[in-house]
């Protein structure tokens, strides 16, 4: 009987030590019921609407952004579309972006045919920091949030001129160029503007005649030291293509530093182009046979050089060539139709550490062109300056 009443009392304490355990998970149950909330899904922060910034190059160009929701969106990531607005003198570009993405506070889109964006969103979601980039030059740029208040009128798009017009310099400033600027080169601006910076004279002729400076005989010791800016735009509406821009250089050489010149044949040493042993390998150009090239030079680095040609002519190219061969370069081929190509080479002198990279000139031409380079020295047109004097006054 008292083994028995032990062993009652060891049961009932096993029940109550169940009974117990039972409460205490159930009772955890209900307080782990209570206390749990799903945590929130992640904000997508809200991009939609008008950005804008200035690009600090030159005298400074604006941009305008306007995002908007795209139809879709990408696991991970929100999708977004946009129409990126770039302003300069007198006129707008409008170039439609794609592949706009925003992961987390990170916004990457791309600017056909070869501009990019990336940048980070501030915190405060009122400006986004970042880069764009054009080829191969890049541009810091900070976009702040636009308001009905801050908002920046866009221009009407610019249009191109006639092809029939020969344009001249409406007004043009020119003046000797700051000691201290590493810029050099002639530039078309979005807008109408047309500029040039740190050339001298034989370079403004080189441009304006589309010769080599080898071409340019005679002249004062200065016309290839001192050097100058031109700003200006054209006396037509609309934007200059290459050719324009040349008569509107000749007519300022003309009106502003009394050039006078006359041409002539002589043997220089130079580059002739000819059809290599397999013939060539050049697309016929779908354009108009009357109509003018379009000469590009997309890269233009230590590392990588890359011409596009469309609707030129092997006299067009030949001359484009001048420019990185430092010397003329004579048409031999024989083509006499317009082509649409892209050349790419490496420079003399880039580091040989990319495996991938394109070879230089000589093979190039020859591999993807199916052209060859040849040193000859042949009859050139060149251009003898009869008369020159420094530019008149603004």
């Amino acid at each position: 009987m008292a083994g028995r009443n032990v062993i009652q009392r060891a049961g009932s304490g096993r029940n109550r030590f169940c009974c117990a355990r039972k409460i205490a998970t159930f009772a955890a149950f209900i307080f782990l019921s209570l206390s749990y909330r799903p945590l929130p899904a992640q904000t997508v922060p809200d991009i939609t609407g008008d950005w804008q910034g200035t690009v600090e190059a030159g005298k400074g160009f604006g941009i305008v952004l306007k995002i908007s929701p795209a139809d879709h969106a990408q696991a991970g990531k929100e999708a977004w579309q946009g129409i990126l607005y770039s302003m300069g003198y007198g006129g707008a570009r409008e170039s439609r972006v794609s592949s706009m993405t925003l992961e987390g506070t990170t916004l990457r889109f791309t600017v056909p045919p070869d501009g990019s964006f990336e940048g980070k969103l501030g915190a405060d979601g009122k400006s986004i920091a970042g880069t764009l980039k054009r080829g191969a030059v890049s541009y810091a740029l900070t976009l702040a949030r636009a308001t009905a208040d801050t908002a920046w009128p866009i221009p009407e798009a610019t249009s191109h001129m006639p092809a029939d017009e020969t344009p001249e310099f409406e007004v043009a400033t020119i003046k000797p160029t700051d000691p201290n600027r590493t810029s050099q080169g002639f530039h078309s601006d979005i807008g109408r503007r047309i500029f040039c910076d740190n050339e001298t004279v034989d370079g403004l002729i080189s441009f304006a005649y589309g010769v080599h400076a080898r071409q340019i005989v005679g002249g004062p010791a200065w016309l290839n030291t001192e050097k100058y800016d031109v700003d200006g735009v054209p006396d037509v509406m609309g934007h200059p293509n290459l050719e324009q821009m040349r008569d509107m250089y000749r007519s300022l050489l003309t009106s502003r530093f009394n050039l006078t010149l006359h041409h002539e044949t002589r043997e220089l040493s130079a580059y002739v182009v000819r059809v290599g042993k397999n013939g060539p390998k050049l697309a016929k150009s779908l354009g108009d046979p009357k109509g003018l090239p379009e000469q590009t030079f997309t890269h233009w680095t230590p590392q990588l050089m890359e011409l596009r040609e469309t609707n030129a002519t092997m006299a067009e190219f030949s001359s484009m060539l001048a420019w990185p061969l430092e010397r003329p370069v004579v048409d031999q081929t024989g083509l006499a139709d317009r082509y649409d190509f892209t050349l790419k080479w490496t420079p003399d002198g880039a580091p040989a550490d990319d495996p991938n990279a394109p070879p230089g000139i000589f093979v190039a031409i020859e591999e993807q062109l199916g052209l060859k380079l040849e040193a000859a020295k042949v009859p050139v047109d060149v251009l003898v300056i009869d008369h020159v004097e420094r530019p008149s006054e603004n």
